[in-house]
């Protein structure tokens, strides 16, 4: 009788351990799901970057961020914004010329359609970056959050550029953040 209730008390002991990790694998999957999907490197980017740079201009004017978005999957993507440590202000912006008159016309959202591409470029759609919180020069880099409306988030590295758009190369060790 005495060791029956020992293998009792065994199994109780064993089931109620596995029962506690169940319940923590449960509420840790809960969490998860919960959290909006963020890229990172086990998750496939259903957007795909490339050419990704900054226009810099001198004396703290607004810059200009440019790159390829393409949308890899099977549903439109919309992208609804941008930030970074770098620059206080990120908008997007369409640049158009209508009768002989630019014009720059904050959008709030872009989408992109499944397989296809939005290219921002000079004279098209592009990020607005205003008010920089470091000192940013050609050849710097600067990090940049794009955001999707189905939660996904993709960091980008930007490189900065000169005003006409050509690349800076730096010594080796010179090239700032």
């Amino acid at each position: 009788m005495r060791s029956d209730r020992r293998a009792i008390r065994g199994r109780s002991t064993r089931a109620s351990a596995f029962i506690s990790a169940l319940a923590a694998g449960v509420i840790a999957c809960a969490i998860l799901l919960a959290s909006p999907a963020t890229h990172s490197a086990g998750v496939p980017a259903t957007v795909v970057v490339t050419n990704a740079w900054i226009r810099w201009l001198p004396a703290d004017l607004p810059a200009a961020g440019y790159a390829t978005l393409r949308n890899v999957g099977d549903r439109p993507m919309t992208l609804i914004g941008a930030s970074t440590l770098d620059y206080a202000t990120v908008m997007f912006h369409e640049s158009r010329n209508q009768h002989g008159v630019a014009q720059m016309i904050p959008k709030d959202s872009i989408q992109i359609e499944p397989h296809s591409q939005v290219s921002f470029a000079p004279e098209s759609f592009h990020i607005m970056l205003m008010q920089p919180t470091r000192a940013i020069q050609p050849g710097d880099h600067v990090d940049l959050t794009l955001r999707f409306a189905d939660g996904q988030a993709l960091k980008i590295r930007f490189e900065v550029r000169t005003p006409d758009g050509n690349a800076v190369k730096r010594a080796s060790g010179a090239n700032r953040r």
